[in-house]
């Protein structure tokens, strides 16, 4: 209680005009961490003066960031960095109430889905092809070339609506695939994200192999999962006037691709002119 009298009492002094008070109740309340949103967010519903509401809004962001970091730090130090964890993040990044929980049940409905039409004496080609059938047929997700809404890289809104940007998808589709036990990785291509299906899992290869030598072929995810070939990102390449960098041919570690994925909503934000979304989305990329 005495705990609740004192935020309450913080709360009452947000709009104080005197500078060194502000920062005294916004270093306090900042120092109680996560656990004082919620009595923030009561009062934020209330009927507030413009400068209290401005500051309490500033006061959560500041909070659940400083959250987000903490996450981000624990995830990138891991042993292994999970693919799914890391594009988690940047989604609650956009969406703090949201749970990675609600994220692994839509995930385990969509791979037990595909799992009881695959067979493992198919082909890699035609395992591919019924996952295809699965993933964008029956389920119907569709792959965004361009995007300029940030919901278009958020794990939640692209597994509510079925569709989000090309490299989103792909995440999604490279996770369920591992899973599975398909060695499906993605590769950041110019301007474009796309799939690899390897010989081996990534885990296996040598530094000197993971080249793009022992992809098999090349899956798209913004038509449908089409397969195609080494030769074709090469028409691509060429038709740009790029020279044929091994990394636009190679599969990526998750590191890579979560730095992809950070890369993209920079690039979005900077065309909107969200200065404070880059410099916060820069931190996050620079702590990789």
């Amino acid at each position: 209680m005495a705990k609740e009298n004192e935020i309450q009492a913080l709360i009452q002094l947000l709009d104080d005009d005197d500078k060194e008070v502000f920062k005294h109740v916004h270093d306090k309340l900042k120092s109680f961490g996560a656990d004082v949103i919620p009595a923030l967010e009561e009062v934020w519903t209330a009927d507030l003066n413009p400068v209290t509401h401005e500051r309490l809004m500033e006061i959560i962001h500041e909070i659940q960031f400083e959250s987000i970091v903490s996450d981000w730090q624990e995830w990138r130090n891991s042993e292994s960095p999970d693919l799914i964890t890391g594009a988690f993040l940047i989604s609650k990044y956009h969406y703090p109430e949201l749970r990675f929980e609600e994220i692994q049940r839509t995930l385990v409905r969509l791979r037990q889905s595909i799992w009881l039409e695959l067979n493992y004496n198919q082909t890699p080609l035609e395992q591919v092809q019924i996952f295809n059938h699965v993933f964008y047929g029956y389920h119907e997700f569709k792959g965004l070339q361009n995007s300029e809404d940030f919901k278009d890289f958020c794990l939640n809104h692209t597994l509510d609506i079925k569709e989000g940007n090309c490299i989103i998808v792909a995440i999604i589709y490279q996770a369920i695939a591992n899973e599975l036990n398909l060695p499906v990785y993605g590769v950041n291509l110019l301007r474009h994200f796309i799939l690899a299906f390897s010989k081996k899992t990534i885990l296996d290869f040598s530094p000197e192999e993971n080249n793009g030598k022992n992809v098999m072929f090349y899956i798209n995810p913004v038509n449908k999962g089409s397969v195609f070939s080494r030769n074709e990102i090469k028409d691509y390449l060429d038709k740009l006037h790029v020279e044929h960098d091994p990394k636009y041919f190679t599969p990526s570690d998750n590191i890579n691709i979560i730095k992809e994925l950070l890369g993209y909503l920079i690039e979005l934000y900077g065309r909107q002119n969200n200065d404070v979304k880059v410099q916060e989305l820069n931190q996050l990329l620079q702590l990789l």
